[in-house]
């Protein structure tokens, strides 16, 4: 039998169908199919958006608070201080983490401003505990918070009395690049120098202190009421240099004044020579002559006065350290560093 044509129509369009035996069947199963497509295509919509969510949320900077592993009684502490304008974690950090975690057991990461919740994922090997929240008093008001959570925790009974006290407290920051192999020599040092507090450089602006970049306490140091109260006294400022001047320069003698001995790795009447009284200003003869473990990020701004040829400190890192070489460079480039050229 002939068949004729007639038209269906549905929301795609018009349709010809034929008029014969089986053109219901055949209109029913075109309907069927054209169900599957359009529950295909809505599934697709649905999963891409939900994957622009997470997208969303992974790169959106927010307020953390997280526990990856409890903080162990009688190990080595560090409290790490950082500051990331866009809620990243950079590459030299994770590496200086990688070398403080063989030394310190315990580290507390705690930035100045809100992160990434996938960048937090970063620290997880390394920190026990990371909090990103914006506080305003940069590094000492993140050492300052380090210190009261070790309290809170129990660690630390501010006393003068701790029988489960860790070896060393260590406070360190992200302005310094991680130059050496390993971290076990500075550790070697403090222990054999006997001092209850030990850092790597000195600086005479204002008087002599203790950059604090850097710097490890014995338990009877930081177990003194003395130390807590002078965390507690940290405030916002209104620039990094204030605080410098307020909390970094006093610190030293204030401990001092205590009766507890200060020593640095880079003793610095064996830096005298040089004019200037802070010795980063000499980044090269650091590095090559008396063996830093630290590159100031600052070298690589104008914020530090640097004496030596930048192009000199690159090509030293170049071949004596590759892997913070490397990191320092695409730090660099992330910022837009004018002293990248220098590298080339």
């Amino acid at each position: 039998m002939a068949c004729g044509i007639f038209f269906m129509a549905d929301a795609g369009g018009g349709t010809l169908l034929p008029e014969c035996p089986g053109a219901e069947s055949m209109a029913e199963e075109y309907m069927r199919q054209k169900k599957i497509i359009l529950w295909v295509s809505a599934a697709f919509l649905i999963l891409t958006a939900a994957g622009g969510i997470c997208y969303s949320l992974n790169m959106r900077s927010e307020n953390l608070e997280i526990e990856y592993t409890p903080l162990a009684q009688g190990r080595n502490t560090a409290v790490f201080a950082a500051y990331s304008a866009d809620g990243t974690v950079a590459d030299y950090v994770v590496s200086y983490l990688k070398k403080l975690k063989e030394i310190a057991p315990n580290i507390i990461f705690i930035t100045d401003n809100p992160m990434r919740r996938r960048e937090a994922e970063k620290l997880r090997p390394y920190a026990n505990i990371v909090i990103a929240r914006r506080h305003g008093e940069y590094d000492w008001g993140s050492y300052k918070r380090g210190y009261a959570l070790l309290r809170q925790e129990g660690l630390v009974n501010a006393d003068g009395q701790n029988s489960d006290a860790a070896p060393y407290l260590i406070f360190a920051n992200d302005s310094a690049l991680l130059v050496a192999p390993s971290l076990k020599p500075v550790l070697q040092a403090a222990e054999k120098s006997g001092d209850a507090v030990f850092g790597i450089t000195a600086n005479a602006d204002g008087f002599y202190h203790l950059q604090s970049y850097f710097m490890m306490f014995m338990p009877q140091v930081y177990t003194a009421p003395e130390f807590a109260a002078y965390l507690n006294a940290v405030r916002p400022q209104k620039d990094g240099l204030t605080v410098a001047y307020r909390y970094e320069v006093p610190f030293t003698g204030y401990l001092q004044n205590l009766g507890f001995t200060a020593a640095t790795l880079i003793p610095y009447e064996q830096l005298s020579y040089l004019p200037l009284n802070d010795k980063n200003c000499y980044p090269l003869t650091l590095l090559a002559n008396f063996h830093a473990p630290f590159l100031k990020m600052r070298t690589f701004t104008e914020r530090l006065n640097v004496q030596e040829p930048r192009r000199l400190v690159f090509n030293w890192l170049q071949k004596n350290a590759p892997d913070a070489y490397r990191d320092l460079l695409e730090h660099l480039e992330k910022i837009n560093s004018p002293y990248l050229k220098e590298a080339r």
